[in-house]
């Protein structure tokens, strides 16, 4: 992943609704009319409800804005969606707790349910935040002469936190770290190699054993690819590479907690040769799927119309197990799409303007995704692939790159 080419969009312009692009339905426009030249009649399908039983869980990310002063406020934000109606009608909005810094992930602690890590994207930020008191426990401080990169994984006993460290932009050297902090005091513990250039998303995989990378690739001149990685923690050793030809792996979702269970990455696109640093911006980015226990990677193209609108950044991801079914974000093409996982297939796709996060309420019922533009959150049911239009709301203060549904 080319670290100069992400920046955060934020608009608070007119509002682009979510629009449904593909459907599995024909239209009514061919039916012949009835005796006396009137049209037959329509059966129009009513608007798809919430049900209120639904245990839905909170939707947590990151925000920010400009304040008067031109400074960035920064904050983590917690809309408990079990109480939906109230974001809807506009009597209350979610509750936060100020940052120095914008957060891209925020990674819970497994054992102290309450806890999490956030990290910036390119920077110094990195704290631990208690999200029920929703207060910044401690700073997180990097390692000298390196920046964070946004991502990190705890140990399964939550005693170690693995955090993607890498040299500073400026060094043009693409080659970053996983670097071990003991959970107790943040102190450095150690760091290994994550086998390839521009490492970003990491996750826990294995009952504890395996760390899957995502690495962007090398920069101008070295042709390090852009990959997954799959290494073993205790020796360091690499177990496996998925190549991404052609394109910078930057997040993954994977199923199972397993190395070999169903793989989603999201990539971005090399900029065209004298396209300036946001040349990516105008041509498709890529997502590579794997089927659970298979060794072959596909990376979608079909239908070609929908691929040519995914520009940019394949951003967020969120896989639905049960029903095969991964989401993925493409802000910069203002579009969500959903595929077979198995097959690669194309599901359906939405428009929202900027959309970022994508994530699955706790019973798994429904995708909920956020947007940039108006920080935006719509929930579209899973079975169906159907937008819950009454639960859409704004001004979430959600407008970062990752959103997550947790049980507070």
């Amino acid at each position: 992943m080319d670290p100069y080419r992400r920046s955060f969009v934020f608009s608070l312009s007119a509002f682009a609704g979510l629009t449904l692009l593909q459907t599995g339905c024909s239209p009514a426009a061919n039916k012949l009319p009835t005796p006396g030249n009137q049209p037959a009649p329509v059966d129009t399908p009513k608007p798809a409800v919430l049900d209120p039983t639904d245990r839905r869980g909170t939707l947590i990310g990151p925000g920010a804005r400009p304040g008067p002063d031109g400074v960035m406020q920064n904050w983590l934000r917690f809309a408990d969606l079990d109480q939906i109606e109230s974001y809807v009608s506009k009597k209350t909005q979610p509750p936060h707790v100020l940052l120095s810094f914008f957060g891209h992930a925020v990674v819970p602690h497994p054992i102290h349910k309450h806890r999490a890590a956030v990290f910036a994207k390119w920077g110094p930020g990195g704290c631990e935040v208690d999200m029920r008191e929703r207060v910044v426990l401690r700073d997180i401080a990097h390692t000298p002469g390196r920046e964070f990169y946004g991502h990190a994984a705890w140990s399964k006993d939550g005693k170690l936190l693995y955090a993607v460290e890498s040299e500073p932009r400026s060094t043009g050297t693409y080659d970053g770290y996983v670097v071990v902090r003991d959970a107790d005091n943040m102190q450095v513990l150690g760091e290994f190699p994550t086998h390839g250039k521009s490492p970003h998303d990491c996750h826990i995989l294995d009952d504890g054993k395996t760390l899957a990378i995502t690495n962007g690739g090398g920069g101008p001149g070295d042709d390090a690819p852009g990959c997954v990685t799959f290494v073993d923690i205790a020796s360091e050793k690499l177990l496996e590479r998925v190549t991404i030809p052609d394109l910078m792996a930057g997040h993954l979702a994977i199923t199972g907690s397993s190395s070999k269970g169903a793989l989603a990455v999201g990539s971005t696109a090399h900029s065209p040769p004298g396209s300036g640093p946001n040349g990516f911006r105008t041509i498709p980015g890529g997502l590579t799927l794997r089927a659970a226990g298979s060794s072959e990677a596909v990376t979608v193209n079909n239908p070609a119309d929908i691929a040519a609108k995914m520009l940019g950044e394949t951003l967020s991801l969120a896989i639905h197990e049960d029903l095969g079914i991964v989401g993925a974000t493409n802000p910069d093409g203002s579009i969500v799409t959903f595929w077979d996982i198995k097959s690669a297939k194309f599901l359906k796709s939405f428009e929202l303007k900027e959309v970022c996060g994508i994530t699955l309420t706790l019973d798994k019922r429904y995708f909920v995704v956020t947007a940039r533009h108006l920080y935006a959150v719509r929930l579209i049911r899973a079975s169906d692939l159907t937008l819950i239009e009454d639960a859409s709301f704004n001004l979430s203060g959600i407008n970062g790159s990752h959103c997550i549904i947790y049980d507070l």
